[in-house]
Parts: structure tokens; sequence; C-alpha cells
């Protein structure tokens, strides 16, 4: 069993080790006490000691086993050994099969060694055992003791079923694995997909939030002169767009994080708000975010110097109000693609699990209001069915391959050697036919994914009355015996068909069965055994079949343990991957800013720029375009080319420029690289502008060609460094005319 378990494998194995154990010394106990109280032997006192000790080791074995496992092993071994060498004073002198609590103790011992130990070591443990069993035996000397030969059959065969139901149960979790671990990396390419594009839109969120809203402040001359808190601003801007800080962890105080926010803003605010706060601190991220952008919006468009904070948190969610008393605005009229409502407010809210809304008119102020609601669990339920569903089919499979096997590699052969000995052979052959018939029907629902519905209570029924009639045609004599060879194993079959039941169910059709069995053979007369060596000999049986229903009961608590250490499992193994791959993506998103963005904001932090300085704040001005048509790009649109510049355009008119924009022709698709490229002169020229511009398109089979005319200064046009773009500018009057052209090759 090469290679690293997976969680179902994991915890059925540790699952099905602990009950082992615990099944094991519980039947230990009850043929132990019944030997006790039934049966009389060489030394009464000496029985009476042996059982307790053997229980008492048995019960701490089972309590050791998790915590210290096989170093026990061989001690136990050792143990169970020496009980078998007892033989000669602690089984009935007169015991003429050798069924004894001695071979009960062996039998469930071998059944629990399957689920603990490795191959080779069960094999090793169960031949040591066996030979101790037969030494033993022999000292006792017992007129029967060759009888114990079958019996040690039979122990063998249990062994081995018990490995097979083992191998075949394990397989079964370990295909349950294979099925979770395929959804797990569907999801885990799912949440790394997501991620990442969350992460893009979270960090031009922040890019709009920080450095964009910076740079226009400056370039519209919003701020004209160097302030305290203009340069911590550019500082933290510059940090925030440069630096791969990890996810937020653990929980914050949100009052003093937005606190924090709004003391860097020339406003002032007055709160509505407790002394703190506790939520996630993503969540207090995503909040503080939308506050920020809120608060920076009353700087740049209310017209007034003051707004206020109300903050609350219920038992399901905290709401985070943000209002002024300024000009206002009609949200209807803003355009899907305005950055500082639609995507930095509402999109980063829901994005985080929550929900923004703006709440204004024109003359009547505005009202943002942000909503995180904490009600959000994650649902293993499907990974809890998927191994239920496996492994519990597994286990079904195992059973009809054992009962098979018992049918014919055990009960045709005693079948076959008694012949001669029933009443009606006609009902031994009819039993073995309906029984296997049975089983055969159990396999073909499972082999078409069908549950048996109402019809196991039927098959249940001619189980029964089968198994009766097959006793009836044993003389009374033999019953019991090696003859009768339906007495335990018919249970195999009403195993299988209430294997889906609670373990209560299963114990209760078992124990109706062997009753119905015993009160046949006791009201024919003599059996073929003793009560105690009935006792014990179904306790053999009995307990193996009580410990397949035992490992269906432990099914579902294994599924859930084992979908819950997945999810786990797989939350860090996708963490990690979402973290290598938002590395990569934020280092290549900041090479598009470390040549331009990055020395402004840093000559702003350090206070060498003088913000009144008209050349800075074109320049400025320009940069805080190309940033605008940074957070305009977007894969999804049809025409990415005119959305970008729609952008640059609904930029400079809100900065009070008359802005004509006209596009004609049919364009072919222009490389991001390319978009850039082309399209720079005219950011710049819209950035830059007094008064007035007209931004055209025009479109050719393998040619695009961008031209702008504005009121702006001819010094700022952008040299290209791209051969395969042509620019032309000209300054006529005034007028700053410049085109620049691709040409598809």
């Amino acid at each position: 069993m090469g290679g690293e378990l997976g969680s179902t494998e994991r915890e059925l194995l540790r699952a099905g080790a602990r009950y082992a154990v615990g099944l094991r010394a519980l039947m230990s106990a009850v043929a132990g006490m019944v030997s006790i109280a039934l049966e009389t032997t060489a030394a009464p006192v000496l029985t009476v000691f042996v059982v307790i000790g053997l229980v008492a080791w048995t019960v701490y074995y089972a309590h050791q086993f998790p915590r210290r496992g096989r170093l026990l092993v061989p001690l136990d071994v050792t143990i169970v050994c020496a009980v078998c060498l007892t033989q000669l004073w602690t089984v009935p002198t007169g015991s003429a099969h050798g069924i004894t609590w001695v071979i009960a103790v062996i039998g469930i011992t071998v059944i629990a060694y399957a689920w603990q130990l490795s191959l080779v070591a069960h094999a090793a443990a169960t031949l040591t055992v066996m030979a101790a069993f037969l030494v033993g035996a022999m000292i006792a000397d017992s007129p029967g003791w060759l009888d114990v030969l079958p019996l040690q059959l039979w122990t063998v065969v249990e062994g081995g079923l018990s490995r097979a139901l083992y191998l075949l149960v394990r397989r079964g979790a370990r295909d349950a694995d294979r099925a979770v671990a395929r959804s797990e990396q569907a999801r885990r390419d799912a949440a790394v997909a997501e991620a990442r594009r969350a992460d893009e839109r979270e960090y031009l969120a922040a890019l709009h939030d920080t450095a964009s809203a910076t740079l226009l402040m400056v370039g519209s001359g919003v701020t004209g002169r160097r302030t305290e808190w203009l340069s911590a601003q550019a500082a933290r801007d510059l940090d925030a767009i440069s630096g791969d800080h990890a996810s937020p962890a653990g929980e914050v105080d949100l009052v003093a994080h937005l606190r924090d926010v709004a003391r860097h803003l020339p406003l002032t605010v007055h709160w509505d708000a407790p002394g703190f706060v506790t939520v996630p601190a993503a969540d207090a991220v995503a909040l503080a975010g939308g506050v920020r952008e809120a608060l920076t919006n009353v700087v740049r468009h209310a017209g007034v110097g003051e707004a206020r904070v109300h903050v609350r948190r219920d038992d399901d969610s905290v709401v985070v109000e943000v209002a002024d008393e300024g000009t206002g605005f009609d949200p209807a009229r803003v355009n899907g693609h305005r950055y500082g409502v639609t995507r930095s407010i509402v999109e980063r809210l829901t994005r985080a699990g929550g929900s923004a809304e703006v709440i204004s008119r024109p003359g009547n102020g505005t009202r943002v209001r942000l909503t995180r609601p904490f009600a959000i669990s994650t649902d293993t339920a499907g990974d809890v069915e998927t191994i239920k569903s496996g492994v519990d089919t597994a286990l079904r499979w195992s059973v009809v391959v054992m009962n098979l096997i018992i049918l014919f590699g055990l009960d045709l052969p005693r079948l076959v050697a008694n012949q001669e000995h029933y009443s009606s052979l006609a009902t031994q052959v009819l039993t073995l036919v309906v029984l296997t018939a049975v089983t055969l029907v159990v396999a073909w629902h499972l082999w078409r994914k069908r549950p048996l519905g109402l019809l196991r209570w039927p098959l249940v029924a001619v189980v029964f009355v089968i198994s009766a009639l097959c006793t009836e045609a044993v003389p009374p004599g033999l019953r019991l015996g090696l003859a009768h060879w339906s007495e335990g194993d018919a249970a195999w079959t009403l195993l299988l068909l209430v294997l889906d039941y609670r373990v209560a169910v299963m114990a209760v059709l078992l124990a109706a069965h062997y009753a119905m069995t015993f009160t046949q053979t006791a009201l024919g007369g003599d059996a073929a055994i003793t009560v105690a060596e009935a006792v014990n000999a179904t306790v053999v049986v009995f307990s193996y079949q009580l410990a397949v229903g035992v490992v269906t009961v432990v099914l579902r608590p294994v599924a859930i343990t084992a979908a819950a250490v997945t999810y786990r499992e797989e939350r860090l193994r996708t963490e990690r991957a979402v973290a290598e791959q938002v590395h990569r993506d934020r280092t290549e998103r900041y090479a598009a800013l470390a040549d331009s963005t990055a020395p402004l904001l840093a000559a702003l932090a350090s206070g060498e720029a003088d913000p009144g300085d008209p050349v800075f704040r074109r320049a400025c001005a320009v940069e805080a375009g190309r940033v605008r048509r940074l957070l305009a790009e977007d894969t999804s649109v049809p025409d990415q080319l005119s959305h970008e510049l729609r952008a640059c355009v609904e930029l400079a008119e809100r900065n009070g420029i008359t802005v004509h924009f006209a596009e004609r022709g049919e364009r072919p698709q222009v490389p991001k690289s390319v978009r850039r490229a082309l399209t720079d002169p005219a950011v710049a020229a819209l950035a830059t502008a007094a008064s007035t511009a007209r931004v055209t398109v025009v479109g050719a089979a393998d040619e695009v060609t961008v031209s702008v005319v504005a009121d702006a200064p001819a010094e700022l046009v952008p040299m290209n460094s791209d051969p395969a773009i042509k620019v032309t500018a000209a300054d006529n009057g005034g007028k700053l005319w410049i085109k620049t052209t691709w040409r598809r090759t």
C-alpha cells in the first residue's frame, strides 16, 4: 500500500482498528464469562483468574492501541498464546468438539488483527496463535483434540476473509479519496482562477483608491501645496501598489481601521461608532477600502469639507454608512465602467460577500451604505456523500464476495460430506440455491447502482423460512455441528440485506435468526454440542458479522471527519497555490507602474516634488490618465480599445473638459501592449487639455489610427518606443494635433 494515505483511507483505518480492538475486548469478555458460568474446568479458580486477566489486558490493549499501537502487539500475541497453553486447566475436561471459549477468543483476535497489522504481521500472528492453541490442546490431551483441526481451518478462513474485507474496504476508501481529489483539483483550479480575478480586481480597486486618487487630486489642482498628509498618503500609495502583502488573517478592530483611513484625508469626519467592532481582517480591509473611496469622493465631488461615518454591528452583520450634505448626484446616470462607485465600492463589497448601496440625489447629499454579513459557512456535504458512498459500495461488494466464498468454499463441502445424514437432501440443496440467488440479487442491484427498497423485506422473510426448513432437515443430534452448515452462515445473507440499516437493526435481525435456530435445536432434543459450546461457536461467527456491521456504523462519522480533514488540507494547498500565483501576477502588474507611477509617488512621499508646480501637476494628470486606462482594461468587453479610450474621455470630462468622441470603420483586434502605445499620446493630451478635445478612432482591415486634437501642451506628448506605432504631432495655433497609427503585420 505504497504512497501517501488519503484522508478517508487514513480515518477509516484508524476507526477500523479502534473498533476492532473494542469489539475483541467485548467478545472475549462474553466468551470467558459464559465459560465461567456454564462450564466446569479442572481448575475453576485459575480459570476465573485467566479469564479476568485476559479481559483486563484486552481492555487495556484496546485503550492503549491508538497511542502505542504496534509496540503492544508482540506482548498481546504472547499473552494470547499463554492463554492457549492453559487449556489443561481452563477448558472443560470432557470437551469433545474443541469449541471452547479459548477458540472463540482466538477467532475474534484473528479477525481484529486484520485491521491492526500488516499482511505479513497478520499472517505471522495468526499462525503463532494457532500453533499455541494446538499445543495447548495436545497438552490438555482431550479425547477430541483432533476435532479442533476443522475449527482451526475456520479460524484461518476467518482471518483470510477479515483481511479481504479490510483490503476491499480500504480500496473503496482509496477510490473515494481519488474521487474527492479529482473534485478538489477542479475546485482548486477554479479557486485559483477566481482568486487571480479577485486579486486583480482588488489590486485595481486599491490602485484606484490610492495612486489614482492621489495623482488625480494633484493633477486637477485639488491640493496645490506640500502637506504632511499628502506625503504620508503618497507613501502609503506607493506601498500599496508595490508591496506583495500577504492576505490578512485573524480579527481586527474595524473602527480603528476606519479611523486610520479617514485620518489621512483633508476632511472633517464626525463619528457615530462604538469603541471597537471586531471583524475578520479581510472584511475590515474590504470595508475600509469602500469607506476610503466614499470619503475621497466627498473630497473631490461633494463640495463640502465634512462627512459622517456611522458604524454598527449586530449578531449577523456589520453596517457602515458614509454620508455627506454635498451636491449629490443621480446614481442611475453613473456609467457601469465608472470605477469609483461601481467597482471600488459596490464590486469590492460584493466580492467580499457583502453589499453596497449608494443613495443620492442632486442637491441632497450622498449616503453610502456598506453591509457585510457573517453567516457564511463551508459546505462539505458533497464530499461526505462521495466518501460514504464509495466506502459503502466497497463494503457491500466485500460481503457479497465473502458470502459466495462461504457458501461454496465452506458450506458446499460440508453439505456434500454429510449428505447421507440429512432427512431431505433436496432441502439442503434448495437452501444453498436460495441463499446464492438472494446474494446475486443484491449484487445485481449493486451493479446497477439501485437500492433494494421494499424488496429487501420479502427477501429477509425468504431467508428466515429457508433457514428454518434447512434446520428441520438436519437430524436433531447433528444440529449446531458441522453438518448443520446453515446455522450461522444464513446470517451472512441477512446481514447483506440490511447492511445499510443501523447496527441495532442488524443485531436484532441476526439475534432473531440465531434464536430461531437455537429454539428449533432445543425443541428437537439433543444437539451435537453443549450450550456453552454453542455460545462459543456463535460468538466466533456472530462477532465477525457484528464487526462488519460496525464498519457500516463508522462510515458516516468517518466520512464526515475525512471530508473535514480533506477540506482543511485542500484549503492549505489552495492557499499556497493562490499565494504563489498571486505573487507572480502582482509582480507583473507592478512592472507596468514601476517606471512612471512609482517615481511620482516617491517624489510626493519624500516632499521633493511641489504639487503646485504646473509641470509636476501636469505629469500627475497624465499619469492619472494612464492609471485610469489601466483600470479600464477588461477582456470581457468586445471592443477594448474603445472601452479604454472612453474611460479616459470620461475622466477628462469629470475635470471639466469638453470632449467629442467619434469612431469610424471596422478595426482588427489590438493586443494590449499595442493598445497602450497607441493610446498613450491621446491619454496625455486629454489629461492636460485646458478646455476642449476631440478624439477620433479610425479602423481599416489591417490598420488602426487614433487621433486627438486638444488645447494641450506639446511637450508632454510621450515618445514612442514601439517600432510598429507611427506617431505624428503638430501644434497649430495653440491646438495640438496628434495621430498614432498601428498596422497589423
